[in-house]
């Protein structure tokens, strides 16, 4: 097992100069710091806190219960000295808890942390994800979890566990350590990571097998998501995070597209060409190859020439099948997913796959 440790040096006349590492109330100070801005410890990936010292029905607070743009829940427990085995346990019975919670509990549960935080905000769950998160709530919330375990230090014993429940059975637990520095007035937070995370869909709560098949959502107006099923593309943009996880794609792969904003599922297609910045994308019009700027002349298709991060990407698609945009196709069981692709590992995924194929004629032989 590696040990970490975080040091910091001011230099000053070309000479380094350690700043001492200072204790921090950690249950409280830390708590209040991640909760006035939970992207201290979520980065890469986008999480709104909401509640804090939630009462489980087993007796116990959740430190910190955050959400994800995918509608996903996330644990955190904070500790202040080093940790046992014990925070393993603790924080596995808080998620077998969450796990259970339906939209209404989790809505109860953002209720009563907006009353208990004052102020005038009577924003509902589904209000304050769509202002923080810019994307309508999931029809389906709470489909996986992630457990995070905050401490100083991690006891190798936790440490043996966290990395076997994740290494061999996919559990989404991990841990993350703070170090507090002051130097004169200004004050210091630093953050490593047990495993590093990644932008990429977390692992599911309850690991499975991937089907193959992609799914996609093309959360677009009405305007562009049809000119994307005529001319054959997708596109997705406004940061890293709508557009990072299009790279899955090589040509040939299947996808099953969703139009989003509960509308249902509209199309499925092969990919044809991987992601490339809009202006670059052409497509057919009038038996000519045009930009599909040109082609489809709406705001949503501009490319941020100066900002790759924030710029419109597209990819092509064959579409084997489509729908009208507002015909699209919902039934019960189906599974929801805000990310522009994913490759769900859900038993859901399964059924909506094989339930689309028998609805669309969609055959593999």
């Amino acid at each position: 097992m590696v040990s970490l440790e975080t040091g910091f040096w001011r230099i000053q006349n070309d000479k380094p100069h350690r700043i001492p590492a200072t204790a921090i109330d950690y249950e409280a100070r830390l708590e209040a710091v991640l909760e006035s801005d939970i992207s201290v410890v979520s980065e890469p990936r986008r999480w709104m806190v909401i509640g804090r010292q939630v009462l489980t029905d087993h007796g116990g607070f959740i430190d910190l219960l955050a959400i994800d743009v995918t509608g996903n829940l996330i644990v955190l427990e904070l500790k202040r000295d080093r940790t046992d085995r014990e925070v393993v346990s603790q924080v596995l019975d808080y998620a077998s808890w969450v796990e259970e919670l339906e939209y209404e509990g989790v809505a109860s549960i953002f209720d009563a942390y907006q009353t208990k935080r004052g102020g005038t905000s009577k924003a509902s769950l589904e209000e304050a994800f769509k202002s923080f998160f810019s994307l309508e709530i999931p029809e389906e919330i709470n489909s996986s979890h992630e457990m995070v375990i905050v401490a100083t230090d991690l006891h190798p014993e936790s440490e043996r566990v966290v990395r076997y429940l994740q290494r061999n059975y996919g559990v989404p637990v991990n841990a993350v350590f703070f170090s507090f520095f002051t130097d004169g007035d200004a004050e210091y937070l630093s953050r490593s990571w047990l495993v590093q995370p990644t932008s990429e869909e977390p692992a599911s709560s309850k690991p499975g097998r991937w089907n193959g098949e992609f799914y996609a959502i093309f959360g677009y107006p009405q305007d562009v998501v049809e000119a994307g099923l005529k001319y054959g593309f997708m596109v997705a943009g406004g940061g890293e995070w709508y557009w990072k996880s299009m790279d899955m794609l090589n040509v040939g792969d299947r996808l099953w597209m969703n139009f989003g904003a509960g509308k249902g599922f509209g199309a499925v297609g092969i990919v044809t060409r991987t992601r490339m910045p809009v202006d670059d994308f052409t497509v057919e019009k009038d038996g000519m190859q045009v930009p599909v700027t040109e082609a489809v002349p709406s705001p949503e298709l501009r490319k941020l020439a100066d900002d790759a991060d924030n710029a419109t990407y597209a990819i092509g698609v064959e579409w084997l099948h489509k729908v009208p945009y507002k015909k699209g196709v919902w039934e019960k069981g189906f599974l929801a997913n805000q990310n522009t692709v994913a490759r769900p590992t859900s038993p859901k995924w399964d059924y909506t796959v094989s339930r689309l194929k028998t609805l669309w004629g969609i055959s593999d032989e």
